[in-house]
């Protein structure tokens, strides 16, 4: 059975390939400043050095194990209305990249829990820089299956997020495989954040 990792599909994307933000500056200045405005309030998080792997956060591609329909769904039912396609928050486009995993194990790979709150998900706020080492490890094709609801720490942090008026950041609390190199998406189907998969 193939196996899939999720990446939101960048506006105006240049190619078929998702580049990580430090490469990305070669490949497209403008949307290189386009991706780093992001992390205002969370800077510290781009040079965050990741366990197992020897290279920065903003070095890899950050993919999700959750079909980005069931982050539409969470935000809807907790009354955040959140909005469809073309214009969800934080995804660029309103569709995802379905990426099997034999298009990102020729890099380097890990697996990121994403339990604890640091800095990446909560911009400008007082939480640590840096997130728990424990929470990295190698990653395991043969053990990963893509997840098919939120954490309850994402849903949480979702109605604090509603509580405060606040739309929110997309993945935090959301486990991620980060991929130590760029991803040729070539061909690949998209899906979009409001529509159900069929195992929905």
């Amino acid at each position: 059975m193939m196996k899939f990792v999720y990446h939101g599909v960048p506006r105006d994307m240049v190619g078929d390939v998702i580049y990580p933000l430090s490469q990305l500056a070669q490949v497209d200045g403008r949307l290189y400043e386009f991706q780093v405005s992001k992390y205002s309030g969370r800077e510290a998080a781009m040079d965050f050095a990741v366990p197992g792997l020897g290279v920065k956060f903003n070095d890899t591609v950050h993919c999700a194990c959750l079909h980005p329909y069931y982050l539409f769904a969470a935000r809807q039912k907790l009354g955040l209305n959140p909005v469809p396609r073309p214009e969800p928050p934080s995804w660029a486009t309103g569709l995802a990249f379905e990426i099997p995993l034999e298009r990102i194990l020729h890099h380097q790979v890990v697996w990121y829990s994403c339990r604890t709150l640091w800095i990446n998900g909560a911009p400008n706020e007082d939480v640590p820089l840096v997130p728990p080492s424990e929470e990295f490890e190698p990653f395991d094709p043969d053990r990963y299956e893509a997840r098919h609801a939120p954490t309850e720490a994402h849903l949480a942090y979702l109605t604090r997020m509603r509580d405060r008026g606040e739309r929110g950041l997309m993945f935090v609390h959301i486990p991620h495989v980060l991929v130590a190199g760029p991803v040729d998406v070539s061909g690949l189907k998209t899906v979009g954040w409001d529509e159900p998969p069929a195992t929905a």
